[in-house]
């Protein structure tokens, strides 16, 4: 005899279904980690990573701040740390970044997630003074610290590490960058971790930097955003190529050492005399990087074209220089064609459109 299940009561029906299916799990907290660098640590004013299950039912992000205060729920989802409410920047179901509140707690801290599928297990996590962290890019790993070209806010990175955009720039001895991080500690005047940055406040305790194991003066260190913290230094004099960026904040250093890109002006550029042109290459452009703030612009230290990576250090003499920049990236954005003709060294000495 076939049983019509409509008529069964529904608590009996309930009672058949998978576990899953009947309730949904309460949240479960796996790991708290730096949000910069992703390893254990973090102080008050840092943002920080959990990962888990059933963090959240949707993914959001803040976006409203009701007088200049930062939300500590967001999508129904609420932590605490050490019993105090952190405030919620994203959530999404197997991650959660929150800011650290004001506490002068440090040590082991209890973490929890609260949603509307309810509470989550405890995680103990450590707590520092100051927890610095650098943010780095996410290609390679983390291997290059997100740097910026000051004034015109370009990215400082190696030749084709974003593919064909953005085009970057690579940084020489004595220019100025930009870096950024988390965890570098109170600033003075102190200010509320809770609220909106509105001035930009300089970090409390004193701050070192060194690059290519080079003491690197720092022009300025200091909360510029909620949890977020700038660092300006001058570049030592150290050699071409990837150089080690180490930091610490009153004694405490950075868990993580991310590299920046180095590249020295070639000597002599103006003067030099065009070599025999060997080949030519035609086929867009994948890729060019510029040199940091030195004139003239329109000379890359790097550039491929059609997957062949060309000109270690470029030099392109006029009347090509005047327009070579135009052509290439134009070349990126329209993705026209160009032929470049160049020497036994890669160096690129004449460019030209290639109309169909």
């Amino acid at each position: 005899m076939k049983t019509d299940l409509r008529f069964w009561p529904a608590a009996l029906l309930l009672g058949l279904l998978p576990a899953s299916a009947a309730f949904a799990a309460a949240p479960v907290i796996q790991g708290v980690v730096n949000g910069a660098n992703f390893t254990p640590g973090f102080a008050s004013a840092t943002f920080i990573t959990i990962t888990g299950t059933n963090l959240a039912s949707s993914t959001a992000n803040w976006s409203v701040f009701t007088n200049g205060n930062l939300p500590t729920s967001l999508g129904g989802v609420g932590v605490t740390i050490n019993n105090i409410p952190a405030y919620i920047a994203f959530v999404s179901p197997g991650q959660i970044n929150a800011l650290a509140p004001d506490d002068p707690t440090t040590g082991s801290v209890p973490v929890v997630v609260t949603n509307s599928l309810g509470v989550s297990n405890t995680f103990q996590a450590t707590k520092q003074t100051a927890a610095p962290a650098l943010f780095a890019y996410s290609q390679q790993g983390g291997f290059f610290a997100v740097v910026e070209a000051p004034f015109t806010y370009q990215l400082v990175a190696p030749p084709g590490l974003f593919g064909k955009t953005p085009v970057t720039v690579q940084a020489a001895p004595g220019e100025t960058l930009t870096l950024y991080g988390t965890g570098f500690g109170p600033v003075t005047p102190a200010q509320p971790t809770g609220q909106l940055v509105t001035t930009p406040a300089p970090l409390a305790n004193p701050v070192t930097v060194t690059i290519g194991g080079q003491s690197a003066a720092v022009q300025f260190a200091g909360l510029i955003g909620s949890g977020l913290y700038q660092i300006n230094v001058t570049v030592p004099q150290v050699a071409s190529g990837n150089q080690l960026i180490a930091m610490s904040v009153a004694g405490t250093k950075a868990a993580n050492q991310p590299y920046v890109p180095i590249q020295l002006l070639p000597s002599q550029m103006a003067t030099a005399v065009a070599p025999t042109l060997v080949n030519c290459l035609t086929g867009q452009v994948d890729y060019m990087t510029y040199q940091l703030g030195h004139v003239p612009f329109s000379v890359p230290v790097a550039a491929s074209i059609g997957g062949t990576q060309l000109c270690s250090t470029c030099q392109v003499l006029p009347p090509t220089s005047e327009q070579f920049a135009t052509r290439m990236e134009n070349s990126i954005k329209y993705k026209e064609s160009v032929k470049a003709c160049y020497d036994q060294t890669g160096t690129i000495y004449t460019l030209e459109v290639v109309h169909p």
